[in-house]
């Protein structure tokens, strides 16, 4: 049995953008929950949640990208960049040919399936953009991962409701544990806050 170590971590959430920033906001006390923004939000009988404040994808990412990328993937994607950036591992070679990625979530393109139901049932648009299906799926984040890094390995991702995370990264520990992967990078991502999901 190899023995698996921890290099590198990431976060964006409501409580920062980074994990110095969430560190921080612990120590001091701060509190991620508060009054939920975004279309439609005074439908909702609940009005607060723990909503990432103040990020702008268009900042993070270009216009190609943000037609591939919901929200779960764009927030999977800064929080890797992080992880790697702070592991100080560079895949090429045998690590990129046999190191992964497992992820995990449970709903995946909430936001991409919200915006479309409301193109076609509420708009009555009879079409929708052809990235649809690529941007909700939920092993999106995890083929973006693998691309972005050249992560050659295993690439799949965990759907196993609240737990999606947890047993995506035992997944990745028993891989490296093993022998089958020499790194793994693993987390989990979701992006629920929406008219659609908070109702749902």
């Amino acid at each position: 049995m190899n023995r698996v170590v921890i290099t590198g971590a990431g976060t964006i959430n409501a409580l920062g953008h980074s994990v110095s920033e969430t560190f921080t906001a612990m120590q001091d006390g701060r509190c991620g929950i508060g009054p939920l923004e975004f279309r439609d939000v005074d439908r909702l009988d609940i009005k607060i949640g723990g909503q990432i404040r103040g990020f702008e994808a268009e900042r993070r990412f270009n216009r190609q990208q943000m037609t591939l990328y919901d929200r779960f993937t764009q927030f999977t994607l800064i929080a890797m960049k992080e992880a790697i950036a702070q592991s100080g591992l560079e895949f090429s070679g045998e690590l990129a040919a046999k190191s992964g990625v497992i992820l995990g979530t449970a709903g995946g393109g909430v936001g991409t399936w919200d915006a479309n139901y409301r193109s076609v049932y509420e708009d009555g648009k009879n079409r929708v953009h052809p990235f649809v299906v690529p941007k909700l799926m939920n092993n999106a984040a995890a083929s973006h991962v693998s691309m972005d890094y050249n992560l050659k390995g295993p690439a799949f991702t965990v759907s196993t409701a609240c737990a999606s995370s947890n047993h995506a990264m035992a997944l990745a520990f028993q891989m490296v544990r093993s022998g089958l992967a020499p790194a793994m990078v693993t987390g989990g991502s979701e992006s629920m806050l929406c008219f659609g999901g908070v109702k749902a």
